[in-house]
């Protein structure tokens, strides 16, 4: 993977990759030196974790524990101390219990998460899952979900207050899906920035923005001008 990145980046023209869905087994130095070096690679990674118990993870043939995952948190946050991240993960799995769901709420604070996409479990056919039962009542399951989704609001909240008043690069997507008035990219570290439009910004620019407010999961900003090719 490192040599990867490395090849891609010597393409003419490139000035953003990214790349997702990594395994914390392939989170070695290498990648981590690469993800520092490598000027196009972007400060962010998603890397799902799914649950923090080790006994969900057993079950779900993750094949790595809590602590592993941390370590390769850890090791990719030396290299690259602006990454962001983010992850997957899913409550409710067969067999999850209230101390279960309580270690992926410690995992998830320890990790400190830019953003986590929250799923209650639902069985998939063809899986060795799907032949356990269903056993976490849906009412159950919505519960943990929502608490998760409040705990990674509040977190989110904190980690972006550090961005107000900062420039970010935002590569432009073009007009915002909720108010077409105001134009919306995505910085480096993967952040919805939002801000208001100019005659001489297209989309596939990168411009800088500055941070004035911040949501959960998304910035406002200031239109400060084009990041020159």
């Amino acid at each position: 993977m490192p040599r990867l990145l490395e090849a891609v980046a010597s393409v003419p023209g490139i000035r953003r990759i990214r790349f997702t869905s990594g395994h914390p087994s392939g989170c070695g130095a290498e990648l981590a030196r690469a993800m520092a070096e490598i000027p196009a690679v972007c400060d962010h990674l998603h890397l799902p974790v799914q649950s923090g118990s080790d006994a969900v993870l057993h079950r779900m043939r993750r094949g790595y524990t809590a602590e592993a995952y941390l370590e390769a948190v850890r090791r990719l946050r030396e290299a690259v101390p602006t990454l962001a991240l983010t992850t997957d993960v899913i409550v409710g799995f067969p067999g999850e219990t209230d101390e279960d769901f309580e270690a992926t709420r410690r995992l998830m604070d320890a990790a400190q998460f830019d953003n986590s996409f929250i799923f209650k479990y639902s069985p998939r056919e063809g899986t060795p899952a799907a032949s356990w039962g269903d056993d976490v009542p849906d009412d159950v399951k919505a519960h943990r979900n929502r608490v998760l989704l409040e705990d990674q609001d509040r977190l989110g909240m904190a980690l972006n207050r550090a961005t107000i008043g900062r420039e970010v690069e935002v590569l432009v997507e073009g007009p915002s899906l909720r108010n077409k008035a105001r134009w919306a990219g995505r910085s480096g570290s993967n952040k919805i920035v939002i801000f208001d439009p100019s005659e001489t910004v297209a989309a596939g620019d990168i411009v800088r923005v500055l941070v004035d407010r911040v949501g959960a999961q998304t910035l406002f900003g200031t239109l400060k001008g084009k990041v020159p090719e």
